[in-house]
């Protein structure tokens, strides 16, 4: 167990020891279990080692975009005043309730209202980053949370981008990613989140993957892509014999122009709001009954 002292910006005056235990999510950078005994506060604290080049760079990032978040479906930042950690830190709200992978593998929106309330707060969240010219690129099972108040939570903004970046250098995660990610010509970021929720969509109502991404002879393909775009009919039969008619006609439409999006030769433009367009397409057939 590690103890830090950390004073928040917000609460200038108070200093508060954190108790740090167990590791409660892993990836490019640890998160672990903070606690106050003097109160009971519970934080998730994400650790960036000060040893590290490119954790200095994505440490750096991260907390500059988290600064200009406030959003009931993006997780509380706490801005830190003064730490004596040997790390840099990043300290959120504690999600108690887990992430959607865990929730979706226990069955948790087996029921048709659970799953559309989640993606519609998913919309809403991803909506209002794009609105900031942020990109999340990540978009996945593991980075959406569970908060206190039973709401969506996004998380994991290290791979984020904004549209002022000329060069799109985010991998995403295999599998949730698009076409274009995937094989590094991404033009359109925004594009990029939408196609990842429509994935994500895909696995709140079936438990899986709707294309899966194989590498074979050194090149990586995805499988069932092509066949969702040239014969959707057979796509549907063989994939989402799960999903109802309602659910496919969100999904379809969220990717219905994916092979538009791919195509694209030109820059993204800061007027171009064809994100957005496609966001609000998909937020309307999430309402419709």
């Amino acid at each position: 167990m590690m103890k830090v002292t950390v004073t928040f910006e917000h609460e200038p005056e108070c200093a508060k020891e954190l108790a740090i235990t167990q590791k409660v999510g892993s990836g490019k950078f640890e998160v672990f279990h903070g606690k106050v005994a003097s109160t009971g506060e519970e934080y998730a604290v994400k650790i960036f080692p000060q040893s590290e080049k490119s954790s200095k760079t994505r440490f750096s990032r991260e907390s500059e975009l988290l600064s200009t978040f406030d959003h009931p479906n993006i997780m509380k930042h706490h801005a830190i005043k003064e730490h004596d950690a040997k790390h840099d830190l990043l300290i959120f709200d504690f999600a108690t309730n887990g992430d959607f992978f865990n929730i979706v593998t226990a069955g948790g929106l087996s029921h048709e209202v659970h799953m559309r309330t989640y993606f519609q707060q998913l919309i809403v969240g991803l909506e209002y980053l794009h609105s900031k010219g942020v990109a999340h690129m990540d978009v996945k099972l593991e980075n959406l949370l569970m908060g206190k108040d039973y709401q969506l939570k996004i998380i994991d903004f290290d791979q984020s981008q904004t549209k002022e970046e000329s060069r799109v250098i985010s991998a995403g995660t295999s599998s949730y990613r698009a076409p274009e990610v995937m094989e590094k010509n991404c033009l359109d970021i925004f594009a990029a989140d939408i196609y990842a929720a429509g994935v994500t969509l895909f696995t709140f109502k079936t438990g899986q993957f709707p294309f899966l991404e194989i590498e074979k002879d050194g090149k990586v393909k995805m499988v069932y892509y092509d066949m969702f775009i040239e014969n959707n009919p057979e796509f549907w039969e063989l994939k989402a014999h799960k999903m109802g008619k309602k659910s496919r006609r969100i999904f379809h439409r969220r990717f219905q122009n994916a092979d538009k999006w791919h195509a694209r030769k030109g820059p993204l433009q800061a007027n171009d709001h064809s994100g957005h367009q496609s966001i609000r397409m998909v937020q309307q057939a999430n309402l419709e009954r």
